[in-house]
């Protein structure tokens, strides 16, 4: 267990230095963050489902300038390993942990928004220390400057990740026998589907984040309203 958290957060690390820092494989795009936790924990389903929505919700945040955007590589593997350490309990339904690790998700993602900023910061001090010295007519090694901001992206990443999964850690247990409040069957998760898809075309057409809020939070109402309509 302890080996899968490691390696787990070893790459939510590697997906966060994709973000910006290095590569820009699209590693870092919930899909693919997702659908690589999902294998390391053993539930590849559980990573394309949370990773598909989550995709879904922020397919419109790109890190560009100084725009703090949430941290979705280390947020969707929390989520995903939070959603397979419930199935394990044995105690919940497959749709209940599912919706609890895009929960999970979600919040982990927007905390982390910060740890970003921080790390920015600390990015434009090198920066600034290092035109002091090209300034002043030093040697300097920008390669090791480079180096030095890659390994504060990957430890970001991977210290968030080791300490959300630290924290939820303590939640599973408690939350593991609350599967009587979602039932067995999907119609909460599909139900999620539909409300996210019809959200993220609405939003399309909605300008900044009060537009969109509403717009999913319209999608999911108009789910509900179409599914119980069709009886």
């Amino acid at each position: 267990m302890l080996r899968e958290i490691l390696v787990l957060c070893f790459a939510a690390g590697v997906c966060a230095l994709d973000t910006t820092a290095a590569w820009q494989l699209m590693l870092s795009q919930p899909l693919v963050s997702g659908t690589i936790a999902g294998f390391i924990v053993g539930s590849p389903e559980t990573g394309v489902f949370v990773g598909v929505l989550l995709q879904l919700l922020w397919s419109g945040s790109m890190p560009l300038g100084s725009r703090p955007m949430p941290d979705a590589p280390v947020g969707t593997a929390t989520g995903v390993w939070f959603a397979a350490a419930l199935v394990e309990t044995g105690g919940v339904s497959l749709s209940f942990s599912n919706l609890a690790g895009l929960l999970v998700a979600l919040c982990v993602a927007l905390a982390g928004r910060s740890t970003i900023v921080w790390e920015r910061e600390l990015n434009c001090r090198l920066m600034r220390r290092l035109r002091m010295r090209l300034s002043s007519g030093r040697n300097v090694n920008v390669e090791l400057t480079q180096a030095l901001s890659m390994t504060m992206a990957f430890f970001r990443g991977f210290l968030l990740c080791v300490l959300a999964v630290g924290v939820l850690s303590v939640l599973v247990p408690v939350l593991g026998g609350a599967g009587g409040v979602v039932g067995r069957d999907y119609k909460l998760v599909l139900l999620l589907v539909q409300g996210l898809g019809i959200g993220v075309l609405v939003s399309v057409f909605a300008r900044g984040v009060r537009g969109r809020l509403p717009a999913f939070a319209g999608g999911v109402a108009l789910a509900l309203l179409i599914r119980n309509l069709a009886g």
